[in-house]
């Protein structure tokens, strides 16, 4: 899962980045890219991505995420079973909360 700022001006960027994740994910055959959600009441956006291995995963879907300016403060997070790992898309970033 990816947490991200967004504005709703955001979102013919987000669908294009939608649109090069699940492109990338289907060629490495690492999953497939689920719905994204917008929360309406703020600016928090969701990607979900679903594959047997989250770090194969990750390891195929972040250069696109970074390439995105949209992605700049995103957090994702890994889970392995029950357990969950969150962490920040660029390390040494600190999240902005408003």
């Amino acid at each position: 899962m990816v947490h991200f700022d967004y504005y709703p001006k955001d979102r013919p960027q987000i669908h294009m980045l939608e649109h090069r994740l699940a492109d990338a994910i289907r060629r490495a055959r690492a999953g497939e890219l689920g719905e994204t959600e917008f929360h309406l009441d703020g600016n928090d956006g969701y990607l979900y991505l679903y594959g047997p291995d989250p770090a194969r995963l990750y390891a195929v879907t972040k250069p696109i995420l970074k390439s995105s300016k949209l992605m700049t403060d995103a957090e994702v997070t890994e889970w392995h079973g029950t357990r969950a790992e969150t962490f920040p898309l660029y390390p040494g970033r600190r999240r902005v909360e408003y």
